[in-house]
């Protein structure tokens, strides 16, 4: 039996400030959310949700946390738009898209707890 061609269906993130997280995936990048125990978005066919971090799944401590990177593909005309958008809303970029078509054709954000979001071009 194998997963591979099975899709992911969710993925919880550990978070420390849930409010904060939830601000950020719904007004910064526009999802909406869920209503729910945690808070929750829908991303296709895939459920993001956030998780208190020091639950039984997530539990704080020593060890350093660990972060994620989650990828949208979007339309190659929207990666500008969405670059001044992350501007304007201060969100830390950590790689802007290429200038004027060139590569790379992705833009990398921070979210509050430092967990990566990536805005690629969609192949047409």
């Amino acid at each position: 039996m194998s997963l591979g061609a099975a899709p992911v269906a969710r993925i919880d993130l550990p978070s420390r400030d849930i409010g904060r997280q939830r601000e950020f995936y719904s007004r910064v990048l526009g999802l909406a959310a869920e209503e729910g125990a945690y808070a929750a978005f829908r991303c296709g066919a895939l459920r993001l949700v956030l998780r208190p971090r020091g639950d039984a799944l997530f539990p704080s401590g020593g060890a350093a946390a660990g972060g994620a990177l989650l990828a949208f593909a979007v339309p190659d005309d929207e990666l500008e738009r969405w670059h001044r958008r992350m501007m304007m809303a201060r969100v830390a970029v950590l790689e802007a898209p290429g200038a004027n078509g060139a590569a790379p054709r992705r833009l990398r954000v921070s979210d509050p707890e430092g967990n990566v979001v990536e805005l690629f071009a969609a192949a047409p």
